[in-house]
């Protein structure tokens, strides 16, 4: 196959899965990533953060931010596994829920609550009325309410994500009209998923894809909300060894490379366009210079929405392809960490979310699972938080210092014992890399394999066959490319993995449901009550 050029376009992810898995199959793999100075996409690493404290200057690696590596991430894990590399992984411990309304803040510990529970699932969240906290966040006119919720959550329960019928229908309608009708504080707790699993305002996201992911994050199966850290930064950690893989085996490995167009060739395969990336330019035989062009007979292109809309600029012939990319929305996110001379209560979980009036989305307790900030921990006896702010858009338009400042007051009120403590902090502002699911995205979605036999493409917005999302849907979608170029060449495909069932009690539970679909009160709004 040595005569074959075959291009990835994309260094995150999903192109670094499919580039690798196309290597150990003795393929001549070209990877390509526009930034020259880290690879990885929504994992790549940035410039160190150094302070001087105590007389001692400290320098910590950054990141574009923490993610939690679920245990239905399947794919993604066996491939680890298989390099080796599961080490480097630690199990998360605990995740708390802070509530902050107008009068006060409640937290509250709820992720092994609700995982040593004897109550079988789907109802083992039912064990959380035990807890003081969740019951003081009730409010009297919630009551009548529950009923709703328990209709609402036993719909997600019979939601299936692959019936032609229940995509229409749920891809049709957001999560704010899910929520309607629910229990004031359940409302807000579904409100800051919806914001840290899909960086939008519930309005703004299908309630398609939340159910997929209230499905294999939270009801199914109890095992399936534990989850894990990396032990460092992904990056270094993970992908790296990935990409010596993919050199080890005769790949390439270019950065600072940025496609720029892509046009079909008379001849078969593809003519690509190249410019200078981001960063350091290119330093790699064939690559140097301001740019150039490449031929390849195979392509994958694993870009996210933003490049794929930069390169469709000009490239009319990936058009049909991609299909209508206005459907979809790159959102940004931000990253701020703060050092703290104290370290907080350990009863409390290593990571949170926050629901209700909180600027923060979510809270990471850093040198609870990372070495390099657990260093810092026994040497000084601080701490280091991680928070992820998403959405409203409102709030990205404001200054560096009014977000450290309001992060820095959610802290302080979510762990009292912490305040005046925070001696350092940093801010990061993402590039909009972070894929949206709109209300009507399902159908929109770009296949794995295109109409071309020599054109594939992956990344956490395409179809890959299978309902699952985030870091799960990258590396799925980057085999299953790898897979179409293996075979079209004749070669051996990869087995891919699907996510583990529910136990036999719940499918006999969701036969039920399905068989008397559309017949339970689950008081569903109409279109045109909810935009009037």
């Amino acid at each position: 196959m040595d005569d074959k050029r075959i291009v990835v376009v994309g260094g995150g992810i999903a192109g670094i899965c499919a580039a690798l898995h196309m290597a150990e199959r003795g393929l001549p793999v070209t990877l390509l990533e526009r930034n020259g100075t880290s690879m990885g996409g929504r994992v790549a690493s940035y410039p160190d953060a150094s302070f001087t404290h105590q007389g001692q200057r400290w320098s910590f690696p950054m990141e574009h931010g923490v993610h939690g590596w679920w245990r239905q991430y399947r794919n993604f894990l066996a491939l680890i596994e298989r390099l080796g590399l599961t080490d480097r992984m630690i199990d998360a411990f605990d995740q708390t829920l802070i509530f902050r309304d107008a009068r006060d803040t409640y937290r509250t510990n709820v992720g092994r609550e609700t995982q040593i529970t004897p109550v079988p699932e789907p109802f083992h969240h039912v064990q959380l009325l035990r807890k003081r906290n969740i019951r003081r966040i009730i409010h009297r006119e919630d009551l009548p309410k529950f009923i709703t919720l328990g209709f609402k959550l036993l719909e997600a329960v019979m939601f299936e994500p692959t019936d032609p019928s229940h995509l229409e229908r749920y891809d049709a309608l957001s999560v704010r009209e899910y929520t309607q009708g629910v229990p004031f504080f359940y409302k807000a707790f579904l409100g800051s998923l919806s914001r840290s699993g899909f960086f939008s305002d519930p309005q703004h996201v299908s309630l398609w894809a939340f159910l997929v992911a209230l499905q294999h994050y939270v009801f199914l199966r109890r095992e399936d909300q534990r989850f894990s850290f990396v032990r460092g930064s992904v990056m270094p950690s993970l992908l790296e060894p990935m990409l010596d893989r993919i050199r080890a085996a005769g790949g390439r490995v270019v950065s600072g490379v940025q496609v720029k167009r892509v046009r079909r060739s008379d001849k078969g395969g593809w003519n690509l366009s190249w410019a200078r990336g981001e960063g350091p330019p290119p330093t790699t035989q064939g690559f140097r210079g301001r740019g150039g062009r490449l031929k390849a007979d195979l392509l994958v292109l694993a870009v996210d929405v933003a490049g794929a809309a930069e390169i469709l600029d000009g490239s009319p012939d990936l058009a049909p392809v991609w299909g209508d990319l206005s459907v979809f929305q790159g959102r940004p996110a931000i990253n701020i960490r703060c050092w703290w001379s104290r370290a907080p209560d350990a009863t409390w979980g290593e990571s949170g979310v926050f629901a209700g009036k909180a600027t923060a989305d979510n809270y990471f307790w850093l040198h609870r699972f990372q070495d390099a900030f657990a260093a810092w921990h026994r040497q000084t006896g601080g701490a280091v938080s991680e928070c992820h702010i998403y959405a409203p858009a409102s709030k990205h338009a404001l200054p560096d210092q009014r977000l450290l400042d309001e992060v820095l007051a959610d802290m302080e009120n979510a762990f009292p014992d912490l305040r005046g403590a925070c001696i350092h902090q940093e801010i990061i502002r993402n590039r909009p890399t972070h894929i949206n699911f709109p209300v009507g995205c399902a159908s929109s979605f770009p296949a794995v394999r295109t109409q071309h036999p020599d054109l594939f493409l992956c990344g956490d917005w395409v179809d890959g066959g299978v309902a699952v999302l985030y870091m799960e849907r990258a590396c799925q979608t980057g085999i299953a490319a790898a897979n179409g170029a293996l075979e079209a060449l004749g070669l051996e495909p990869f087995p891919l993995l699907l996510p583990v069932p529910p136990p036999a009690h719940i499918q006999r539970l969701q036969s039920l449901l399905r068989a008397v679909d559309g017949r339970l009160p689950y008081a569903w709004p109409t279109k045109a009550s909810t935009s009037s």
